[in-house]
């Protein structure tokens, strides 16, 4: 999703967070679609890629606010805030912030520009998953 100034998401996220909750039933993009191919029986879990990159027309790298990752597994429990949002027209999903603890591993990637592209995992649910697990 584009953010920014002129787009339908003009606010950026300035706050650590996650953008689903706790299982694909907290997923904001599920519709009945999605539902029905969750619940056969060969489909084992899922799983959400981020594709972030700094976008057109920056002219430069990213020099103020850049993204920051952190190291799922350096997370506690106790750190976890489950919250609920609203976007647009969507009703409201559930997605989690974090609070900070000195022993959470942060990574960042200074100067990105346009040509560069950062991926990782930010969702994983299985079905075989009995407890809430932060992946």
């Amino acid at each position: 999703a584009r953010r920014g100034p002129g787009t339908k998401n003009p606010n950026y996220s300035f706050g650590p967070h996650q953008d689903y909750g706790l299982t694909a039933d907290d997923w904001p993009l599920a519709g009945e679609g999605f539902r029905q191919r969750f619940s056969k029986r060969e489909t084992k879990g899922m799983m959400a890629l981020n594709f972030w990159r700094p976008v057109a027309p920056m002219k430069g790298p990213v020099l103020q606010h850049p993204l920051a990752v952190c190291e799922p597994s350096t997370v506690k429990w106790d750190d976890v805030i489950l919250t609920s949002i609203k976007w647009d027209e969507k009703p409201h999903h559930r997605m989690m912030t974090i609070a900070y603890d000195e022993d959470q591993r942060w990574y960042y990637y200074p100067n990105m520009t346009t040509d560069e592209v950062l991926i990782f995992k930010s969702f994983q649910h299985l079905k075989e998953q009995h407890d809430a697990e932060v992946e």
